[in-house]
């Protein structure tokens, strides 16, 4: 067999780093929490009414629904998290999946939180649940406020979306009921509740394999991901929040306000879950 030399060796460790680089540009806020302003603001028109939420030509309608919306998602957020944003809260609204992904780098989803803030697809006020979707997105930027970049990366999937599902009472996960979400836990088929991000892999690996159906596989993903949310909340999750805006490794904060790690408190959601359904 042929050895690689060293120099393929270093391309081959390296990549994962460039990858996980991707990731890391896409949840960074950093610049926009210090500056407490949108970088991209003046690419926006600000909406007279209420100059939180910043819109493109088309959308001045949209802009309306999110600012009648945006009080009562951030008063939802505050309560869960347990306490007040500490930075500027600006929505930016897009009029095409073009000026979406400019903005976020992504495709294929109605909201995103990136460097730049808080954005919102033009497609995102067509669901019939939209104050849902509007908080989830605010769940994520009221952590992204107060962590720094490597820290959110460093946090699992299923929490940040399982927190922010919960917080938004089922926003993004509209498309499964939790009566689904359960039969499919109790069939051996659900998310893993790992204790950390992953840097380069799947951000949501799973116990099955995954459908073919991607919005599907989202709502499930979220669905089972607040359910799980749902029954950690009530024994720490606010304390946990707060560890981990102190800048506590999630690991590490977890065992300190459950005891356990999350895989063994999901055993342990599992087993409640399977005594209700008798």
């Amino acid at each position: 067999m042929k050895l690689r030399s060293p120099f393929v060796i270093a391309i081959l460790l390296i990549i994962p780093v460039i990858i996980s680089l991707g990731i890391f540009f896409v949840y960074s806020t950093d610049t926009y929490v210090s500056k407490g302003e949108s970088p991209v603001a003046t690419d926006f028109t600000s909406y007279k009414q209420d100059p939180r939420i910043l819109y493109k030509d088309g959308m001045r309608e949209e802009a309306a629904i999110a600012s009648q919306a945006l009080d009562e998602s951030i008063k939802s957020i505050e309560h869960i998290h347990g306490k007040a944003f500490t930075g500027v809260v600006r929505i930016h609204i897009c009029n095409s999946p073009k000026c979406f992904t400019r903005y976020t780098g992504l495709r294929s989803i109605l909201a995103a939180v990136t460097d730049k803030g808080l954005f919102l697809a033009p497609y995102v006020f067509k669901q019939k649940d939209f104050p849902k979707w509007l908080t989830h997105e605010l769940s994520h930027l009221h952590l992204f406020q107060q962590i720094s970049t490597l820290s959110a990366l460093r946090i699992p999937q299923w929490y940040h979306d399982g927190l922010a599902t919960y917080a938004s009472n089922g926003g993004g996960a509209s498309k499964v009921s939790e009566a689904e979400a359960a039969d499919l836990m109790l069939s051996g088929r659900f998310i893993l509740t790992r204790g950390h991000g992953e840097f380069y892999k799947t951000r949501w690996p799973l116990s099955y394999q995954a459908s073919t159906d991607a919005w599907y596989q989202q709502h499930m993903d979220y669905r089972q991901a607040s359910m799980f949310y749902e029954y950690l909340h009530p024994k720490g999750g606010k304390d946990l929040i707060s560890e981990l805006e102190s800048g506590s490794n999630f690991g590490k904060a977890f065992k300190k306000v459950y005891g356990t790690e999350p895989g063994e408190q999901f055993e342990l959601y599992l087993a409640e879950l399977q005594e209700k359904s008798i």
